[in-house]
């Protein structure tokens, strides 16, 4: 709703604008500011400038080719024929259609004087500035996506703590991969939300929501693994225990501003007291222990990824993003 009212008021604007100046044909002004306004500000800053880098390329090809071959319709063609053949090395062809419409002014007045090249600058200028001012304003993401962000550790939460419940118990036939379904929608969700509040801000360490969100999906893929293990297990030992107890607690402690380091201390210690315990007896103990020492190797790596993502951030961020959370 927000984008259609930029694209009603600034057409409008624009067009109004240029009738004040007495440019000849106006309404172009009005049609380059809806065709200017995009989904974000950044995209709508790149457009604009590579609309008035194309609109230079239009105009040169413009002054050789009309002068040259007359002004009628099949200079527009061998004009438009140049011209997109230029455009797309530059990676300007999103820019083409604007400024082909604005090189039919000139095959229109047959005048490509000094002064006419300065009305087509300013009809690209109005709209194109207009346009770009009005998507420079974009409503506040952060407040969501830290609402976000909240929904996506619950999950993850409950992921490690419904694990922490099966590991336990003999009987796993009904423990599914299910919750995951609802932990990827939220990663996506989250990632998108992510990308268009970095693309809509400009004085900001943005990327941040972008990094998390990665790290929170790399997570992800870690306790799918453990998953397909602790389904795998056939028995409950008594080191399963100690696995449970390091899960839970990790779902209890892993938020958003925990460096977990003293969570990789803790895993070390239930590490080293398996190992200190007696040798399995049977085949299937001797499986089941070899799964459970598989868990806690991937259980470092989930903690491993937060402590290297708290490691990689910087003095700013960690002041704006956790001590301000």
């Amino acid at each position: 709703m927000l984008k259609l009212l930029k694209i009603a008021v600034g057409s409008a604007a624009a067009i109004f604008l240029a009738d004040l100046l007495g440019l000849s044909y106006s309404t172009s002004a009005g049609i380059i500011t809806l065709l200017t306004i995009q989904d974000t500000s950044r995209e709508t800053i790149v457009i604009s400038a590579k609309r008035i880098g194309a609109f230079l390329v239009a105009t040169v090809l413009s002054y050789v080719v009309f002068p040259l071959f007359g002004y009628h319709v099949f200079s527009y063609g061998i004009f438009l024929f140049l011209f997109i053949a230029g455009c797309s090395p530059l990676r300007l062809a999103n820019a083409v259609s604007t400024n082909a419409v604005l090189v039919t002014h000139y095959l229109l007045e047959q005048d490509m004087t000094p002064a006419f090249i300065g009305n087509e600058v300013l009809l690209l200028l109005i709209g194109a500035g207009i346009g770009t001012l009005l998507n420079l304003y974009m409503p506040g993401k952060g407040k969501e996506i830290r609402v976000m962000q909240y929904r996506l550790e619950e999950d993850l939460r409950a992921v490690l703590l419904r694990m922490s419940e099966y590991i336990e118990r003999e009987d796993r036939s009904d423990y599914t991969g299910s919750c995951f379904d609802k932990l990827q929608t939220d990663i996506e969700a989250c990632k998108k939300q992510a990308f268009a509040y970095m693309n809509n801000t400009f004085f900001q360490e943005s990327k941040y929501f972008i990094d998390y969100m990665n790290m929170r999906e790399q997570q992800t893929a870690v306790l799918r693994d453990i998953y397909k293990k602790i389904v795998s297990m056939r028995t409950v030992l008594p080191q399963t225990g100690q696995v449970a107890a390091l899960l839970r607690e990790t779902a209890v402690t892993f938020g958003e501003s925990n460096n977990a380091k003293d969570l990789l201390a803790k895993r070390e210690e239930a590490l080293m007291r398996m190992k200190d315990s007696e040798l399995p007896v049977t085949r299937q103990e001797f499986e089941d222990r070899a799964v459970l020492y598989g868990i806690m190797t991937d259980l470092e790596y989930f903690l491993q990824l937060k402590r290297e993502f708290a490691d990689s951030l910087t003095q700013e961020q960690i002041e704006r993003y956790w001590d301000g959370a």
